[in-house]
């Protein structure tokens, strides 16, 4: 959706202080309250005539009209206490998360003003604490307070009110002199020029001028059938820590120590730091405590490459790759908070881009493709001229059709690619039957393991009553068996109703594979057929021993057997 439609827009615009709105006190600059009375009086923050004429009440607020788009409503929700933002602290940003989330049906986008000192820690913290993100969430301050006459606060307010209200860029963002960034990737990088943050790796999702230029292909895409998911469980034990030349080995053991559970190194050029053992000991020492540390460079672009191993070899650290240390601490602090994951697990999700924080390496993104393999790519780039609010419909409908003759293909890239869009995995086609059916039925090996690593019903029946586990079988796909063996699937009586027969017909042609296939999946290979015989009966009747010798160490070994779920 390249602008919002509808007649009117409503925004939350939360005032947590901060410079914009600071007043001077004693000769001291503090964050200063009613700020709602003095964008009343400012015309290019309200249009007085136009509230009367629609009897808004007291606390909203109404832009001019715009020369397109909608008419931009605003309410403005100022928190108590006001806080310099050196003041704040993750439980504040979660406030402000727990703000949206009980606002979050009934406004169309948050505004937050915010102070610049610590606005990029803000932005990156309420990046991961909102998950699913459909609306837009930006982040404005200033550098010189709006009841200042020459100020940059005006410009900034107006742009993020006009961006959040005219555009729908779902994510959480920070807009100052004229850009709009993406909130985990931006830095400050001056205390005094209006050209306060900049966005090392990323360019602008936007920037306004005489006009507004959209970056949508930056945008990110959502799901939009997810809710929003607020995570307020962060963790605040997690610290930055910059390695310096010559840091003794004492400082960094005292640094490293409980309850500290997560620490940001930020190390030289792309990723190195020193190699005196002492210190690797004290990292490596850190590690085996179950220490998390995540590796950014102190330089402002560029990445951490694969080469800072070789001086931080064996402590078990994770590359960081060109986040900002405000993102990567902000990352941090979510996994952490993450409840019930093992160590691995955290720090496989450090390494995954979860917020658009990080620039994967372009072998990362395509890693589980076959050489020369661009079908995934394809759908990728298919659905990624999608994700707007209006497509939904059109993802609706492809989807499901899409998902399933790639099931029915083996197409494992692509169809990860349509997970990560948000394609249903319980969606079913005509007959009733999954993914995992239409999977196990082609003797998809990698796509069975795939969903199966995603929980999916091992057990399933479709509308015929088959399972996955008996379309393996009777396709003779048996490592499609094992996996679902693995998993738990079992076969269930009516898969068991007529399999005396199948394993006489297949006993009479000598058909080994079948019976292979029968026994590893489970099935009694004893039990009669329409004629009471067994396949051993059938097999002694023909004289083949080559059948009779396969039954009998079938027998004897047993099928395997799946463990307890």
């Amino acid at each position: 959706m390249a602008r919002a439609s509808g007649s009117e827009r409503h925004l939350l615009l939360i005032y947590t202080g901060g410079t914009l709105g600071m007043q001077s006190k004693g000769g001291v600059l503090v964050p200063g309250p009613g700020l709602v009375t003095l964008l009343r009086t400012l015309p290019m923050f309200h249009d007085k005539e136009f509230a009367q004429a629609q009897g808004l009440p007291d606390h909203a607020l109404a832009l001019p009209p715009a020369s397109h788009g909608p008419r931009v409503l605003y309410t403005v929700l100022e928190c108590q206490p006001l806080l310099d933002s050196s003041d704040m602290t993750i439980d504040d940003w979660i406030r402000i998360a727990k703000i949206i989330e009980r606002h979050y049906e009934q406004y169309q986008g948050f505004v937050v003003i915010h102070g610049t000192d610590t606005m990029a820690s803000g932005a990156s913290m309420l990046s991961f604490m909102l998950e699913n993100l459909h609306k837009p969430v930006i982040l404005t301050g200033a550098q010189v307070p709006i009841r200042v006459l020459w100020n940059d606060a005006r410009e900034n307010l107006l742009g993020a009110l006009l961006v959040a209200g005219q555009y729908i860029i779902p994510e959480v963002c920070l807009f100052m002199n004229s850009q709009l960034f993406r909130g985990n990737r931006v830095t400050k990088v001056d205390s005094q020029k209006f050209e306060a943050f900049c966005s090392p790796n990323l360019s602008p999702l936007a920037t306004v001028g005489a006009d507004v230029t959209i970056a949508w292909d930056l945008v990110r895409k959502v799901k939009w059938k997810d809710p929003l998911v607020v995570h307020s469980n962060m963790e605040h034990d997690v610290a930055l820590l910059r390695l310096y030349p010559g840091i003794p080995a004492s400082l960094v053991r005292a640094f490293l120590q409980p309850p500290l559970k997560g620490v940001v190194l930020e190390t030289f050029g792309s990723g190195n730091g020193p190699s005196k053992p002492d210190l690797l000991q004290e990292l490596r020492a850190a590690a085996q405590r179950g220490l998390i540390m995540v590796n950014c460079s102190q330089c402002l672009r560029g990445s951490v490459t694969p080469g800072y191993a070789t001086s931080l070899a064996g402590a078990n650290i994770v590359s960081g790759l060109d986040m900002t240390s405000e993102a990567a601490l902000a990352k941090l602090s979510y996994v952490l908070g993450l409840p019930e994951l093992s160590l691995e697990r955290r720090q496989e999700l450090l390494a995954k881009d979860l917020r658009g924080e990080m620039t994967l390496p372009t072998a990362d993104l395509h890693q589980s493709s076959p050489p020369g393999s661009t079908l995934g790519q394809g759908v990728a780039r298919l659905f990624s001229l999608f994700g707007c609010q209006e497509e939904d419909s059109v993802q609706d409908a492809v989807m499901p059709s899409l998902a399933l003759a790639l099931a029915h293909a083996g197409e494992l890239e692509a169809l990860q690619a349509l997970m990560e869009l948000g394609s249903d995995l319980r969606l079913k086609d005509s007959n009733g039957q999954t993914l995992l059916h239409v999977a196990a039925r082609n003797g998809r090996d990698g796509v069975v393991t795939m969903l199966l690593h995603r929980g999916m019903d091992v057990n399933a029946r479709d509308r015929d009553g088959l399972s996955p586990l008996l379309l393996a079988v009777q396709g003779r796909h048996r490592e499609c068996i094992r996996l679902l063996r693995k998993a738990g699937a079992c076969l269930s009586p009516q898969d068991l109703k007529d399999a005396g027969t199948e394993l006489c017909r297949l006993a009479s042609r000598a058909d080994m594979e079948g019976l292979q296939a029968w026994g590893q999946a489970g099935a009694d290979l004893q039990q009669p057929g329409y004629d009471g015989r067994s396949a051993l009966c059938v097999a002694e009747a023909a004289g083949n021993q080559e059948v009779l010798a396969l039954l009998r160490n079938l027998a004897l070994v047993g099928p395997e057997v799946p463990p307890a779920i």
